[in-house]
């Protein structure tokens, strides 16, 4: 280590652009008096969407994890990444094992990250099989 160098970091967990924790949602983009729940968890599904609705597809995610863990940590994986894009659903998700190294088998996830602005949209499309993140 250099002598008088001097160490930074910045925090993974605050937005640079606004220097706040949590999520960067502008609060004037969301719709509804429960629009706060639209922005501090995220539904991963199985589910598929309608054909019909308000809500934006923000695109496809792929998530995997090194080390071991559970189809579960594939789910928490998929809701952290679709939340970082602005989304706050993952919707025809999909979770499984699969050969990872260092590890036997390690989790993998796919699914596609959607912004959903119509909170009865976003409890329907809820069941015993989906989890919020």
């Amino acid at each position: 280590m250099l002598c008088g160098a001097s160490a930074s970091a910045q925090s993974v967990l605050i937005d640079s652009r606004s220097a706040t924790y949590g999520n960067p949602w502008p609060a004037s983009s969301t719709k509804g008096p429960t629009a706060t729940t639209l922005n501090t968890r995220t539904l991963v599904t199985f589910n598929s969407l309608p054909a019909q609705g308000d809500y934006e597809v923000i695109g496809r995610i792929e998530v995997y994890s090194r080390w071991f863990g559970s189809t579960r940590k594939a789910m928490a994986l998929l809701g952290e990444k679709a939340r970082s894009m602005g989304a706050n659903a993952v919707v025809e998700s999909g979770v499984w094992l699969a050969p990872a190294f260092p590890a036997t088998v390690a989790p993998h996830g796919t699914g596609i990250a959607v912004r959903i602005n119509d909170h009865q949209l976003l409890e329907k499309l809820a069941d015993a099989a989906s989890t919020w993140e």
